[in-house]
């Protein structure tokens, strides 16, 4: 009796032992893993709109490592209307990581153009989609939405280099910008005409006349574009001194600038 006692004591003592050992061997697994060690593979959408930029530069990776076998969970989320504003914008920013990759997704990423939460995502994305994204961007510039015109604008100039397109589709949508109501529209077009810089015989005078837009900001950018023209923008040179003088200082110094640059 006793003995068999004994061996019972001997096995519970064997069991709980065993017991404590697993639980401290997982517990010091977990302590030796790092704190701010990334796990992105269950997560990466989520995980692409993390504060943490290790996890969101992580999740990058992942992305592009996935490549074309992240497009159905993106077009899955694009798709459903009920899904939250944070995985949309995540998804579409996969979009724009994956690029020319995502051209099955482009007809989804372009429908969220025109809705206000995902526009400026969307707009970005597309920017980096190669040239079957200067359709859905050039057609939305006929938005009544000025923020919708302003980012599609935007992006057709960052796409003429990233698709690359041709400066004879682009330059004409951006001198049509210098006409548009809304001032930031302007800004936009002018920028990017100083960008691309090509086209100066129309480019030019079209700039110069913003130099006496009702709005600083477009005055400004009209200014710092005609100052990237070189010689093309020598016919400029009276309405830049003339624009020197204005009452706005940052006006006033982008033509002295632009000045400084093509009398040189």
């Amino acid at each position: 009796m006793i003995g068999r006692l004994s061996a019972l004591l001997v096995l519970l003592a064997a069991v709980v032992a065993g017991g404590w050992y697993y639980r401290s061997s997982n517990l010091a697994h977990v302590s030796t893993a790092s704190p701010d060690e990334v796990v992105v593979d269950n997560e990466w959408l989520e995980n692409l709109h993390s504060q943490n930029p290790r996890i969101a530069e992580a999740a990058v990776a992942r992305v592009t490592e996935m490549g074309a076998t992240a497009l159905p969970e993106v077009q899955a989320v694009l798709r459903d209307p009920g899904a939250e504003t944070s995985r949309k914008k995540a998804s579409l920013k996969a979009a724009g990581i994956l690029g020319p990759i995502a051209r099955p997704a482009l007809n989804d990423v372009a429908a969220h153009l025109p809705i206000p939460d995902y526009t400026t995502e969307a707009a970005v994305a597309l920017s980096f989609m190669g040239r079957d994204a200067f359709p859905p961007l050039r057609d939305a510039l006929g938005s009544d939405d000025p923020i919708v015109r302003r980012e599609a604008l935007r992006s057709l100039g960052k796409l003429r280099d990233r698709a690359p397109l041709d400066s004879r589709a682009v330059v004409p949508l951006l001198l049509d910008g210098l006409e548009d109501p809304e001032p930031s529209v302007r800004v936009v077009a002018a920028t990017y005409l100083g960008i691309i810089h090509e086209a100066g015989d129309t480019a030019v005078p079209a700039l110069v006349e913003m130099l006496a837009d009702e709005d600083a900001e477009v005055r400004s950018a009209a200014a710092a574009a005609l100052g990237s023209f070189g010689a093309a923008a020598e016919p400029a040179i009276p309405a830049l001194k003339k624009a020197a003088a204005d009452r706005d200082e940052n006006v006033a110094r982008e033509a002295g600038l632009a000045l400084v640059k093509l009398q040189k």
